[in-house]
């Protein structure tokens, strides 16, 4: 997961991840934040791969590797999670709802025979709503031997078994790019050290909303459900300056700008 938004973090790879396992044309690209805000204490936490906002589309990008038989479940929790925070604005009528999309690339077999599945709301056939739309991609399903086939290069990014023999598989620029990316993070120990000590600063989920309630009580609003997340992050934050780690890394994990942490 870790550096999956880690490469992906860089929008010329994620807009060519895009037009090449979903068709899609992205021209402009905004990262939101992975964490849903939930509305009460006992409520379960949602953190998202990747959330995007795509020429003013609302995106969700996730990556599953292995199979913990809750995939459909979870991305139903997910986009309801993301419908009701960016579907509409206050006031706005539900006709106006916003179209939801959901990508995700999964490294196991979930149907029979397509490299890739629409799947939409239906009942008897006939669709119930074009609002939410799920995109499944299924790795499984392509030849990684086969150099004729489009998807060629990226399938073999993601089932690499042997890194070093990408090298000659990779034929184009973003490609041979990427793979070094891949590399940093797989044969740099002090690359390596890094990424473990990050993945060290992300808390329990049970503690994530800690900050946004006071002596067991919910603050009555939504901004200060949110106030708490940042103060949250700032403290994450603090803790990776602390361990001397790039600002430039610590905005990209944490989602705050290089000027508030600057300001820390």
């Amino acid at each position: 997961d870790y550096l999956f938004k880690k490469i992906f973090s860089n929008q010329e790879y994620l807009k060519r991840l895009l037009l090449d396992l979903f068709d899609v044309k992205a021209e402009k690209l905004e990262y939101l934040n992975t964490t849903l805000i939930k509305e009460n204490k006992k409520s379960k936490v949602g953190i998202v791969d990747m959330l995007l906002n795509i020429d003013g589309e609302i995106t969700l990008l996730e990556l599953q590797n292995i199979n913990r038989h809750n995939f459909k479940e979870r991305l139903l929790f997910y986009s309801s999670n993301i419908m009701t925070l960016y579907g509409l604005k206050g006031g706005e009528d539900y006709r106006n709802l916003k179209n939801i999309k959901v990508y995700a690339i999964i490294n196991y077999k979930r149907f029979n025979n397509n490299i890739k599945d629409i799947i939409k709301l239906k009942r008897k056939n006939k669709i119930f709503t074009e609002k939410v739309e799920f995109q499944i991609f299924d790795l499984t399903k392509v030849d990684k031997n086969d150099s004729n086939n489009k998807y060629y290069e990226l399938v073999n990014l993601f089932n690499v078994q042997e890194i070093n023999k990408l090298d000659k598989i990779m034929k184009s620029d973003i490609y041979k790019k990427i793979l070094e990316e891949i590399k940093k993070y797989n044969l740099d120990s002090e690359e390596r050290i890094e990424m473990e000590n990050i993945i060290n600063f992300v808390e329990p989920e049970e503690e994530h909303y800690e900050n946004a309630y006071i002596d067991g009580f919910e603050i009555g609003s939504r901004q200060g459900r949110s106030e708490g997340i940042i103060e949250n992050k700032r403290k994450i934050a603090k803790s990776m300056i602390e361990e001397n780690i790039d600002i430039k890394l610590v905005s990209k994990i944490t989602g705050l700008t290089q000027e508030q942490i600057s300001a820390l």
